[in-house]
């Protein structure tokens, strides 16, 4: 059985414990407690039916973890967890490090409060059900318990429950954080990160249009305080997966939307992905890392760890730049400016112009959605079909950006596309993807290191040894990068085939 809560504003939290004594509960002093909430930004915990709960006490915080298991798991520890890997070995650990994966852990909600712990025993005097008794734990409702059942005694539980009615409070599902969340309005699913919003195939192309790129710009701001805090690497990954997709959906709104402002933001997006590029990276290299060095022995790992340490000095400046460049006038302005002209400025290019983006903005969505997926696939089949053996990295590294267009059309349109067919169409398109971003990744990294290998040349911060690590590294980002190239046609001919176009067919046929 799950805790249940009730609350209210009557009666005072002492008279309360009055009435549970009376009712055979033996009733602790009040002391005061501090509860917290721990989730990821985007709720990974809660969408895995898994709750942790740091509470204050004297011996040190308890880390309370239930759900993902077959039993509820604690864990004293010095400060509440910022990843899995801060913990000690153990049930909780294993429990959180598969679904927290490198996101880092945040406070949702609190609550600071005094709490009684009441217990009901029977004649033999085993424990048989629990109240916890809070006052002042939120403004609205002042007054809460919370009902512990233990099982086996679900009839001591109903009149545990039906005391707390009869003084006139109310049930409410859950416990006081969920009583705490719902009166600061907070959601515990977290922050969804979806490109896609509800879309009808009849309404105007331009309202279409505009609404996609609006929910874009809140996952942009959504994400910008995370990655000024430093909080985890996600933050940055989704403000530029955010950006990506807006400059793509803008690369096809021409006589769409007003080309003045459309010129001006996709310049201005263009500058926003450009300075978050450098930070990325590096917080590739440093989660990818342990991947990259596991085909070399240990003597070469740690001969790499000068390399380790300059690529995590590189990326404290990047990210101290960005910070800055996260909270200048440009980007304020920038954002400001574009959820306005989102909102639905009107074009300044004179009133002929104005009425022909006006007219064409009323087109309906559907078709134009599905002219400029149809557009989309069809350059990247024919980019893909002209790549041959002898042909260079840089046509290999333009049709990804072919199939990343395709994609974000793909997700952000995606409310005109039936999940039953696109998401197969996806994982086809994703599978090509993989490839392809495999071979960029590659090459890039093999060009970092070359450059990091010179910086610490320069700087006597290397020796012998690692530059033969690095040697080591290196090749085996060339063995990954060819392995990449030689797979790249059988990859691009499963892509290329009658089945998947049958089902592109069938993903795109709904809007028609």
């Amino acid at each position: 059985m799950d805790t249940v809560t009730y609350s209210g504003g009557t009666p005072p939290a002492p008279h309360l414990a009055s009435a549970l004594e009376g009712a055979g509960f033996e009733v602790g002093p009040f002391r005061a407690v501090e509860r917290t909430l721990l989730d990821t930004f985007d709720g990974r915990l809660h969408a895995g039916g898994v709750r942790l709960e740091v509470r204050g006490g004297a011996g040190g915080p308890t880390l309370i973890l239930t759900g993902g298991g077959p039993a509820p798991a604690q864990v004293v520890v010095a400060r509440a967890p910022r990843v899995a890997g801060d913990l000690p070995a153990g049930p909780v650990r294993d429990r959180l490090a598969a679904l927290l994966d490198i996101r880092a852990l945040v406070p949702i909600v609190g609550v600071r409060a005094r709490h009684a712990e009441a217990v009901r025993r029977d004649a033999t005097g085993k424990a048989i059900v629990g109240v916890v008794l809070y006052e002042e734990v939120v403004t609205s409702r002042p007054c809460a318990a919370e009902v512990i059942p233990f099982e086996g005694y679900p009839r001591a539980v109903r009149q545990a429950e039906d005391l707390l009615a009869s003084v006139g409070l109310v049930r409410t599902e859950g416990d006081v954080l969920d009583l705490a969340a719902a009166e600061a309005g907070v959601d515990l699913r977290g922050f969804i990160d979806s490109p896609s919003v509800a879309l009808d195939p009849a309404e105007p192309v331009s309202a279409g249009f505009r609404r996609v790129l609006s929910n874009l710009a809140v996952t942009v701001d959504a994400n910008r305080q995370g990655t000024i805090d430093d909080i985890d690497p996600e933050f940055l990954h989704d403000l530029r997966i955010a950006v990506r997709r807006s400059r793509s959906v803008l690369s096809h709104a021409k006589q769409v939307l007003p080309s003045a402002g459309r010129d001006h933001f996709r310049a201005e997006l263009r500058w926003l992905g450009t300075i978050t590029s450098p930070l990325r990276d590096l917080d590739v290299y440093l989660i990818e890392w342990p991947g990259y060095v596991a085909p070399l022995d240990p003597e070469s790992v740690r001969a790499l760890a000068p390399v380790v340490a300059h690529i995590a000095s590189q990326r404290a400046a990047e990210h101290l730049a960005l910070a800055e460049h996260l909270q200048s006038p440009r980007y304020l302005g920038l954002m400001t400016a574009w959820r306005a002209w989102l909102d639905g400025p009107k074009a300044k290019t004179g009133r002929k112009a104005a009425s022909a983006i006006a007219t064409k903005g009323d087109r309906a969505l559907g078709p134009v959605v599905v002219a400029t997926i149809n557009g989309a696939q069809d350059r990247l089949l024919m980019h893909g079909r002209g790549i041959g053996p002898a042909s260079p990295a840089e046509e290999l590294h333009e049709l990804r950006k072919d199939a990343k267009r395709l994609r974000y059309l793909l997700e952000c349109f995606g409310g005109l596309l039936p999940p039953a067919t696109r998401k197969p169409f996806v994982q086809r398109l994703k599978m090509l993807q993989d490839n392809l971003g495999e071979f960029q990744d590659t090459e890039v990294h093999t060009t970092q290191l070359t450059a990091m290998s010179h910086e610490l040349l320069a700087s006597s911060g290397v020796t012998a040894d690692t530059l033969v690590a690095m040697g080591r590294l290196t090749e085996v980002f060339d063995r990954r990068r060819r392995a990449a190239r030689a797979a790249f046609a059988d990859r691009f001919a499963a892509y290329d085939t009658k089945q998947t176009a049958r089902a592109f067919g069938e993903m795109i046929k709904a809007v028609r």
